[in-house]
């Protein structure tokens, strides 16, 4: 390994683990002060250390690309004030030599931010979620509005109406996933594994792929799954697969998947984030001079550019959720838009 690699790849390393700690530190107290009034109120000293530190994973997975980008910042800064940059330019080393080790460090956290993100994470938002809700806002566990479950190749979707009662909508697919019957229920009630229905519409699928309509006064359906096990998943409890999975099953039933696609897609997309980083880092921060003013200028608009960047990623959630934009497009736009914002600003800086 060249001197140079090691040099540049050890010093940016130690920033970007600086900046974790730090990060993590600042989260600590002000989350700490915040959950502080529950005390005594569902919410004792212990669950209250558990809660921090179950949150540490979504922190890191959630927040790593911006880690990069301060830390890449603050050690360019240092090398640009020591005139090391211009040694290197000297010497008649490329940009390349800069930059490879430094992506090397943000190759190095966006396999950390994957691996958090989709072994650790998952197992600590279910846990996080029962504290928020059962011990600091008092409520139950699941709260059961409008609800989705799967038995098989079958989708129920419920509606309650009180009284254990419930309107349903039955989607049954084959094992390819297209669409063979749909029944809807005016009421319907689950008991011995059984669901009872009640002023039934049957939706039927023909070879000549026209659609037979029957109505019933009742009918009954065995199902392994019934109202308790009714609590729709959520994107931030899944793996990959699990995801990916739940994606193609949504899609073979003809329902919607943006939420869940979404989640997939930034599952690749924010670690991929780091790397992105690093070149808007270099192009911002990195100065063949060691004016301080110039320096804190790059570091301000770092620091600004990373705060976009979390909130373009928020903003993108609600598009996709709202079916605004295409899942994937919007799991993967503030990469484009940051990724070509860096290059074409160090291309600018290179004089290409």
């Amino acid at each position: 390994m060249p001197v140079l690699f090691r040099w540049i790849f050890t010093g940016c390393l130690k920033r970007s683990l600086g900046t974790l700690g730090a990060l993590l530190s600042i989260y600590a107290i002000i989350e700490a002060f915040d959950k502080a009034r529950y005390l005594g109120h569902g919410l004792n000293a212990s669950l209250l250390i558990e809660y921090l530190l179950l949150k540490c994973p979504f922190m890191i997975s959630e927040f790593m690309p911006i880690i990069v980008l301060i830390a890449a910042s603050i050690y360019l800064i240092e090398l640009s004030h020591h005139q090391e940059i211009v040694a290197v330019r000297a010497a008649g080393l490329g940009i390349n030599k800069l930059l490879t080790p430094l992506l090397a460090v943000a190759l190095l956290a966006s396999l950390f931010s994957f691996v958090i993100g989709e072994w650790i994470s998952p197992a600590t938002n279910q846990r996080l979620d029962v504290i928020e809700q059962v011990h600091i806002k008092h409520k139950q566990a699941a709260a059961h509005g409008v609800q989705w479950l799967k038995d098989d190749h079958r989708f129920f979707r419920l509606t309650p109406l009180g009284a254990n009662q419930y309107s349903l909508m039955l989607l049954e697919t084959d094992a390819q996933g297209v669409w063979k019957k749909r029944i809807d229920a005016a009421r319907a009630s689950f008991s011995n594994d059984t669901w009872q229905l009640n002023e039934v519409n049957i939706s039927t699928s023909t070879p000549s792929k026209t659609m037979r309509m029957q109505h019933l006064k009742s009918m009954s359906i065995h199902s392994v799954a019934g109202p308790e096990t009714a609590e729709l998943p959520l994107p931030r409890h899944m793996h990959f697969f699990e995801l990916y999975r739940y994606v193609r099953e949504l899609r073979h039933a003809g329902l919607s998947s943006s939420q869940y696609n979404f989640a997939l897609h930034r599952k690749l997309a924010a670690p991929m984030a780091c790397l992105l980083m690093v070149i808007l880092a270099a192009a911002l921060c990195m100065q063949n001079n060691s004016r301080t003013g110039k320096a804190s200028w790059g570091m301000m608009a770092a620091i600004s550019l990373g705060l976009v960047f979390y909130v373009l990623g928020n903003a993108s959630s609600l598009l996709a959720g709202g079916e605004r934009l295409p899942a994937a497009y919007a799991a993967w736009l503030p990469n484009l838009v940051f990724g070509g914002l860096g290059l074409y600003l160090l291309l600018q800086r290179e004089g290409h």
